[in-house]
């Protein structure tokens, strides 16, 4: 049934988000992968540690999806529910992913932002699990990298949409 279909797999344990994984084939994701003891196929070691000692409490579920929007779909969900068992792309443990979320959240609303009206936002969007301290360095924003998604001053912390170029 899922031979040569592509998706994203979430891994749940008692309704909590633990990874989101995408496959380009989910048959062979799973048959060579996560369901096979000796694969060489790359699996999450922390994952496979919760599986292997609370098999009956962790449940897949799989969203079929045209393989075109895979990587985007999965960065998306990871941005948004920050899995505890994803690290790339994901707030809780990447600066740069943290400014992607604050870039997005400035842009998609059209408006400015103070720091503080950010900080206090990311903060309760993510329920306390981002630190304001994280918060703080993405804002502060030392790479310069903030500055490539969204326009900012830092003179009077105001975080501001990019303009559209023609």
């Amino acid at each position: 049934m899922l031979n040569k279909e592509s998706g994203l797999y979430f891994y749940h344990v008692n309704g909590i988000l633990m990874y989101v994984g995408k496959a380009i084939d989910f048959w062979n994701r799973f048959g060579y992968g996560y369901l096979k003891e000796d694969s060489k196929v790359h699996k999450n070691t922390d994952l496979m540690e919760l599986i292997a000692s609370s098999p009956e409490m962790v449940e897949v579920i799989f969203a079929p999806m045209d393989k075109s929007d895979l990587k985007e779909q999965e960065t998306l969900w990871i941005q948004e529910y920050i899995p505890l068992f994803n690290e790339p792309d994901n707030p809780r443990y990447k600066t740069l992913a943290l400014q992607k979320v604050i870039a997005r959240t400035v842009n998609e609303s059209a408006r400015k932002w103070t720091y503080s009206e950010m900080r206090k936002h990311i903060f309760n969007k993510y329920k306390g699990k981002i630190k304001y301290e994280l918060i703080d360095l993405a804002l502060a924003d030392e790479k310069r990298n903030l500055t490539r998604y969204c326009s900012k001053n830092p003179k009077t912390q105001m975080l501001k949409p990019k303009r559209k170029t023609a």
